[in-house]
């Protein structure tokens, strides 16, 4: 297929070359024939002069064939960037190589503070520190406990004096005025144990705190000796007091050797000061 193609290529360019050969021939020919001028002087008329008379012009000649193309001219200047087009985006791409390490950044704003974290494990046990002088804690045991050795015959608001001390651990309670002071804050216990004179108006007195009366022992029988008992848990501040003072006239508190009467207490748990 391509060998025939050539073939008819060469034989259109003999065909072209042999045209523009007859066509240079026939331009030549005529220019020719006008460049000659006549040489002969016969009149007109003659025969010489008609033989050699010019004739008319002839008709254009047919154009030839267009010649065999240029060659390719140089590359003209780049034009304008296009506008962007409006086509799909393509497919995404493959991942590319990891870079380089950057420098490290500025050191950023402090977080807001985390949960607390699970405890620790338990560590080392210290060396001993050195010694100091420390102040020193309050006795961890207060109690007293103390009995009439003689009778009491008082009026009301009189306090019973319970002279005779069997225990003062802490030194609150007070022989000589029967009141007990408060000097290690926390829970206390008192008790009270009273006879009765058997010829007086009988029992008839209150346990106070700070001028408050906390409990009472009441006892109207006559002419017999009865024992009357009571207690109370109190919550102490240091400096409260307690005593046991009489609620009304002749009212008698059997005392000897015995100890058929006595006011106790104690600390239960210390509590921290108020």
């Amino acid at each position: 297929m391509k060998t025939s193609k050539l073939l008819q290529m060469e034989g259109s360019l003999v065909l072209i070359h042999v045209v523009c050969l007859l066509w240079v021939f026939s331009t030549s020919v005529g220019l020719a024939a006008d460049s000659v001028e006549p040489t002969s002087t016969s009149p007109e008329g003659s025969c010489c002069n008609l033989c050699h008379q010019q004739g008319q012009t002839g008709s254009p000649g047919i154009p030839g064939i267009p010649g065999v193309p240029g060659n390719n001219g140089s590359p003209g200047p780049s034009g304008p960037k296009g506008e962007q087009g409006l086509g799909l985006p393509g497919p995404k791409g493959d991942v590319g190589d990891r870079g380089q390490k950057g420098d490290r950044g500025e050191r950023g704003h402090q977080g807001l503070v985390g949960k607390l974290g699970p405890p620790g494990e338990k560590g080392e046990k210290g060396e001993p520190g050195e010694s100091t002088l420390v102040t020193p804690k309050p006795p961890s045991i207060v109690a007293f406990s103390a009995f009439l050795s003689t009778h009491f015959r008082g009026g009301n608001g009189d306090v019973v004096v319970f002279s005779n001390v069997e225990t003062n651990i802490g030194d609150d309670y007070n022989s000589q005025t029967g009141v007990f002071t408060c000097s290690v804050a926390g829970v206390y216990y008192f008790s009270v144990n009273l006879m009765s004179l058997n010829n007086d108006a009988g029992v008839y007195h209150h346990l106070k705190k700070n001028r408050q009366t906390i409990i009472t022992l009441h006892d109207n029988q006559q002419n017999f000796h009865h024992q009357s008992s009571n207690s109370a848990i109190l919550i102490l501040a240091v400096g409260d007091t307690v005593w046991l003072e009489a609620g009304g006239q002749s009212r008698g508190i059997y005392g000897d050797s015995r100890h058929f009467s006595d006011f106790s207490g104690f600390l239960i748990s210390t509590m921290p000061a108020s």
